[in-house]
């Protein structure tokens, strides 16, 4: 009986992890993203790329590049140039970002 609720609990996990119920929400390096804060913390959301190449235009409502994504315990490259060091529980990542040029 054991070995059944051990078999099911993981053919459950195998397919919630293949439907991206566990860690599928990750953006990616090169994404362009926007960043909001709220009361449940801080939010990261896919943006359109900007394409002016005029970093002053980026600077109201400002969209970043990602550039890195580490671990939740780890921390951005020092040797590689990023404007913000975003953790972000619920993807279980850091993500190293930089103003979209």
């Amino acid at each position: 009986m054991l070995w059944r609720l051990t078999a099911c609990a993981v053919i459950i996990a195998a397919v919630a992890g293949g439907c991206g119920v566990f860690g599928g929400g990750k953006h990616e390096v090169g994404e362009c993203v926007r960043t909001t804060v709220g009361v449940g913390g801080t939010d990261i959301k896919s943006a359109e790329c900007p394409t002016s190449g005029n970093v002053m235009d980026n600077l109201g409502d400002p969209i970043y590049k990602i550039t890195h994504v580490v671990g939740y315990e780890e921390s951005c490259p020092e040797d590689n140039k990023y404007g913000i060091q975003l953790k972000h529980e619920p993807d279980d990542a850091v993500y190293c970002l930089a103003i979209a040029r």
